[in-house]
């Protein structure tokens, strides 16, 4: 990093790259929690034709992609925070791209499980190497199906076998197949308003169906070194990216592009 002072302490540093997941110590401040919490009520009030509880790139406003998304500018005050940025540079290096981000929502007593899986099977970009950092708008704890994590199941940089389809809904372990892992491993990730999990591509996760009595929302925006390269032809069908492959904007946030990525570069305020 280029005299900027480090967020994630190197035991923070180390946990991640051995665990393949990590809750920093760094969370949104108390104005940001507000307003995060506020769009994402406005949100969810405006897009209440998409219903598989899965919002795609609220931070590209009102439009891009397949789902006719109706959104705001302030979604890339948070999907490009440069606190978020400088954790990210200590991960995976100082070439950034922001490729797409998802609102997941669980409502009260009928939000369905998402079984586990590795992202990485539905992701056209190589080499296959991203990062995800799903922050919460309001409180993710187990009574409201907050996220669940293998640690340690990124380690073989594999994406494993998937059954069914990437959202199967299959009693028998969802859409991996369950030879990949053993559920026992699993490791609750609780979150209060603002705090945030930054995950691996290869790491195993998943939640289990909302049957409480509070909603679950959490915004993950995703991002990839720009040594690697996005396919912009590749499959709508083989790639579940929600708002689809084609038309997905890629955002450098951070150092230069170094795979010839189609994008533009985040202009800071």
């Amino acid at each position: 990093m280029l005299n900027r002072p480090k967020v994630l302490t190197d035991s923070e540093v180390a946990f991640y790259h051995r665990e393949g997941y990590l809750v920093p110590q760094f969370q949104l401040s108390e104005n940001e929690v507000k307003q995060l919490q506020e769009m994402t009520d406005r949100l969810l009030d405006h897009n209440t034709h998409i219903k598989d509880g899965m919002i795609g790139s609220p931070h590209l406003v009102n439009g891009a992609g397949t789902q006719n998304v109706k959104s705001e500018a302030g979604w890339m005050d948070i999907a490009a925070h440069p606190k978020i940025i400088d954790m990210l540079e200590q991960l995976i290096g100082p070439d950034i791209m922001l490729w797409t981000s998802t609102m997941f929502y669980k409502p009260p007593v009928e939000g369905n499980a998402t079984p586990w899986h590795r992202d990485g099977a539905f992701y056209p970009i190589a080499p296959l190497e991203t990062v995800t950092v799903w922050i919460a708008s309001f409180e993710s704890v187990k009574d409201n199906a907050c996220l669940r994590v293998i640690p340690g199941s990124h380690l073989n940089r594999s994406i494993g076998r998937h059954k069914d389809g990437h959202w199967s809904k299959s009693e028998e372990g969802g859409a991996l197949d369950t030879s990949e892992f053993n559920e026992a491993d699993a490791v609750d990730v609780e979150l209060q308003p603002g705090q945030m999990v930054i995950f691996d591509v290869y790491t195993i996760h998943g939640s289990r169906p909302n049957l409480g009595k509070r909603s679950r929302a959490g915004y993950a925006v995703r991002f990839f070194p720009s040594t690697c390269h996005y396919d912009h032809s590749a499959s709508d069908d083989e790639y579940k990216v929600a708002g689809g492959v084609a038309a997905r904007e890629l955002i450098l946030v951070r150092g230069e592009d170094k795979a010839n990525n189609k994008h533009r570069r985040l202009e800071r305020k």
